[in-house]
């Protein structure tokens, strides 16, 4: 019933791409002749436990290892067992049940003999013993499978080595089933230099050192992805802590201690408000942040991510900036490890989960602000791919499976899961997110696995949502205007995508927004054809109509605000996000000082550390005197934004001994951030760069995180330049 349900869910969405190939430029991953249709391999047999074995030597940059595939046959007359197996490597043995095989290595695959069949559902182990390291994967811009670090004058401690599974490399390391359709227990066996530390996957089972060498043995009793399995080693700093009896390991390389509290200490946060919104607490036996040299990004790896150390955080980076790659590794622990796409096709569930999950955690550990600037940014990053290609979400016409992760799978699905979110309401979407989790807890899935679940859950029969927003090209792209009719608002609206290479005409429940003396009033509507009338009857005109007010949904935006209806859409509009567009369009037509004045009052009482409108540069490029008091009041606004536009707001104004002084204690408070510290500085440099020049040389030694020490150099620079 699996495969059938597969099949008549994806025969419309085939005949889609395949249409599409034909629509988009041949310089698409997307379009023929480059891509093609793909879908999960078949498999001979059920994959129920991998344990591998590594001995590293790192001096001469090879291993030796053992993998051993606990498996059971699915099909009568079976006489191969096909793994895959990097072509890197060099198989010196193969056996089968502790039994001498005859084997080839054919491409990605080695292949054992069996001589006879293999009866099905009886287990049985297939082992190979090989040897790798030669080939380097795994670094910027190439693939992955086993990266070496090797140290360098500036990085001494950049030793060891790490593995990155994602999407078919872990065969170049571990011979086994290297495809997500099927999920498996696992183990690991490394050993090291005595002065290395392994981090593995699930339970640490045993550590010991003997002769100068530490073996370390890590178990996984749970199922899970093969892509998932991963090895981080090498010399390293070690914070541990605990979550509900879950232990936390936060990693990275030796000497960089003094950034692993700042980098991951809210990680519990993270862990109790996952397991809180979805339902299902977080099942795995341990979870382990690993931070690694020569590391983009971060992968979720099953109970220990790997993450590059670039990222780590200093206690002065400002408001947790690792925290945002932190909780969508995380989130990843329930999507895309405790279940996990099908085939990369599918990998939105994994990717576009992670995104809106992240985002959702900003909503709870920072408001509602930062929320919306999330989703907002997500949507803008799509948009800008969108110019070059448009693709279904969900889609087996690509060229390779990275192509699959890109824009469209990444903030464009979770946008499409924020609209889900909003159409629904948060009741019925979480309870749709827990049956999903639950009813294919350690289960490879697809995207009808999760319409299935969220119309089960809810009794709404979600398909035809997911038809539009999934199943089929880009996004709506709006336009509309209204007009004051007598007695009634009338909003013309336009959809102004191109249909042509798919893309529908969207159906969407949304509100139009009215706002009479400084309150808002929400309205439901329907947007359903390429051009409609909308009609209000209010009495009395409003003073804004704004259309989608919270920013329920995904689209293109054609609209700007009209000069009579921009003030109060400032003072009163629900998003940031307008408010901001409005102001900047308001300052730019030289407002009245009335208007300078109320803005100034809603500015004061937007003291949020993520406050609605983020920046304040069109104000502070007025240049006005008598907003001197706002810019030193937002000197002390808990966010660094305010604080750091403050600043380039008083650098624009004349130069105040007052302010000097003031600023000059900025620039030397070690409680303030870097950039803010830096903002400081550039403001010295331009208005008193003589005066503070032992502020510049201490700043220059203080750190370039920030850009604390360019700062300084360049305001050294005017110093010197300026005139006696």
């Amino acid at each position: 019933m699996r495969s059938m349900r597969r099949f008549l869910c994806l025969a419309p969405l085939l005949a889609l791409s395949l249409s599409l190939a034909h629509a988009q430029r041949p310089s698409s991953p997307f379009s023929a002749p480059l891509a093609r249709l793909q879908y999960a391999p078949d498999r001979d047999f059920d994959l129920l436990h991998v344990a591998v074995t590594l001995n590293i030597d790192y001096d001469n940059k090879v291993f030796t290892g053992r993998s051993k595939n606990t498996l059971a046959p699915l099909r009568a007359g079976l006489r191969q067992v096909r793994l895959h197996c990097g072509p890197s490597l060099k198989v010196t043995e193969c056996r089968l049940d502790g039994r001498l095989a005859f084997f080839k290595q054919e491409g990605e695959f080695v292949v054992l003999e069996v001589g006879d069949t293999l009866p099905i559902g009886k287990s049985l182990i297939a082992t190979v013993a090989y040897s790798g390291g030669q080939k380097q994967g795994g670094g910027f811009g190439s693939e992955g499978g086993f990266h070496w670090l090797t140290p360098t004058e500036a990085l001494p401690n950049k030793i060891g080595f790490w593995t990155q599974g994602e999407t078919n490399y872990n065969r170049q390391w571990a011979p086994t089933w290297d495809y997500p359709n099927d999920f498996a227990t696992s183990e690991t066996v490394t050993t090291v230099p005595a002065g290395w530390s392994v981090i593995g996957n699930g339970k640490k089972v045993s550590d010991m050192v003997q002769n100068g060498r530490r073996t370390v043995h890590w178990k996984m009793t749970q199922p899970h992805a093969t892509y998932l399995l991963s090895l981080a080693a090498g010399p390293m700093d070690i914070q541990k802590a605990r979550w509900e009896g879950v232990e936390l390991f936060y990693t990275a390389p030796r000497g960089s201690k003094e950034l692993l509290a700042a980098s991951f200490s809210d990680t519990p946060d993270m862990l109790s408000f996952y397991s809180k919104i979805t339902g299902v607490k977080y099942v795995w036996p341990k979870y382990a942040q690993n931070a690694v040299y020569e590391f983009g990004g971060g992968m979720e790896n099953v109970s220990s991510t790997t993450l590059g150390a670039f990222s780590l955080a200093h206690p002065r980076d400002g408001f947790r900036p690792m925290a945002s790659l932190n909780a969508h590794e995380l989130a990843h622990q329930w999507f895309g490890d405790l279940v996990s796409c099908r085939d990369w096709g599918h990998s939105w569930l994994n990717e576009s989960f992670a995104d809106i999950f992240q985002w959702l955690y900003f909503e709870h550990s920072r408001g509602k602000n930062a929320y919306d600037r999330e989703v907002s940014d997500g949507i803008q990053s799509y948009l800008r791919e969108s110019k070059r290609y448009k693709r279904p979400i969900a889609t087996n016409f690509y060229n390779s499976p990275d192509d699959m992760f890109d824009s469209h799978t990444y903030p464009k699905g979770g946008a499409v899961l924020h609209t889900l979110r909003k159409q629904l309401g948060d009741e019925s979407f979480f309870k749709g997110i827990n049956l999903y989790l639950t009813r294919h807890r350690h289960q490879p899935v697809e995207t009808p696995d999760l319409v299935r679940a969220m119309t089960d859950a809810t009794g709404i029969n979600v398909q035809p949502f997911f038809t539009q927003w999934i199943l089929k090209p880009g996004h709506p792209v709006l336009e509309y205007s209204w007009r004051w009719d007598n007695d009634a608002v009338v909003l013309s609206v336009k959809q102004t995508q191109d249909t042509t290479d798919g893309t529908p005409i969207y159906q969407i429940p949304t509100h139009i927004g009215l706002i009479e003396g400084g309150k808002l009033e929400r309205v439901p509507v329907t947007l359903d054809g390429a051009t409609q009338e909308i009609r209000l009857t209010r009495k009395v005109r409003p003073d804004a109509a704004l259309l989608d007010p919270d920013h329920s949904f995904l689209a293109e935006w054609n609209h700007a605000f009209a000069p009579d209806e921009r003030l109060s859409v400032v003072l009163s509009a629900p998003s940031g996000l307008d408010r901001e567009i409005a102001l900047d369009a308001l300052l730019a037509d030289l407002p009245t000082d009335d208007a300078i004045s109320q803005i100034v009052r809603a500015i004061e009482s937007d003291n949020d550390r993520f406050p609605a409108i983020e920046s304040l540069r069109s104000l502070a490029n007025l240049k006005k005197e008598n907003l001197r008091p706002l810019w030193r009041k937002l000197l002390t606004h808990p966010s660094d934004l305010r604080r750091r536009d403050a600043l380039d707001a008083l650098g624009k104004l004349p130069k105040n001994p007052d302010d000097l002084k003031t600023i000059r204690a900025i620039a030397l408070d070690d409680a303030q951030s870097f950039s803010v510290v830096a903002a400081a500085v550039t403001v010295l440099g331009e208005q008193a760069p003589k005066e503070n020049l032992d502020v510049f040389a201490l700043c220059e030694k203080l750190t370039e995180r920030g850009g604390v020490a360019r700062a300084a150099r360049e305001a050294k620079k005017k110093a010197e330049e300026a005139p006696k």
